[in-house]
């Protein structure tokens, strides 16, 4: 009776072995589909923040050249404030009041790029929370269970060898006994 529970047990533990390892493969594809997803999500929410710093920092340089424009100063041709020969002291203090105004706006605009900066870098940030969780979980929720499966077929394989071991045990009792001695 061992040879046959052995030999029945071994074929269960076997086909359950089988199905296991089939399921493991198909949590592994999933999870190769899942990372590759996460690669590609995070390659194209990067080259959108590249994009988008590098669409600021010609605003903040056009800015800053129309600013230079605004102001009346001609930096292109080396004029300056300080270009003052031949001039009253009326208007060498217009051209300092101008130098002064260009360098609070210049302040003032480098504040505000840095605030923008930062704002939308914490907007790529949350954006990229929000759509990178769920994958990141279901990658997580698919290693748990890949782990499981991995630990339930170590459980069947030394369920299989136990059953080999009982059918091996068995079969002594089915060799016939030639000698007569009984």
């Amino acid at each position: 009776m061992g040879f046959l529970t052995g030999a029945y047990l071994k074929m269960q533990t076997a086909r359950m072995r089988l199905q296991l390892q089939h399921e493991l493969t198909s949590i592994m594809s999933q999870m190769n589909r899942v990372t590759k997803q996460v690669g590609q999500m995070e390659r194209m929410m990067s080259s959108q923040q590249r994009q988008m710093n590098m669409a600021m920092q010609n605003q903040y340089r056009f800015g800053m050249m129309d600013l230079a424009n605004r102001q009346g100063f001609n930096f292109l041709n080396g004029a300056s404030v300080w270009d003052a020969a031949g001039l009253s002291d009326a208007q060498k203090a217009e051209r300092l009041q101008y130098m002064q105004a260009y360098q609070n706006t210049q302040q003032q605009m480098q504040m505000q790029f840095a605030q923008a900066q930062s704002i939308w870098a914490d907007q790529f940030e949350m954006m990229r929370e929000a759509q990178l969780q769920p994958l990141k979980d279901l990658e997580e929720s698919l290693a748990v269970r890949k782990a499981n499966i991995e630990s339930r077929i170590k459980l069947i394989e030394g369920q299989e060898q136990a059953a080999q071991q009982m059918e091996k045990s068995s079969q002594k009792d089915f060799v016939p006994d030639y000698t007569g001695q009984g």
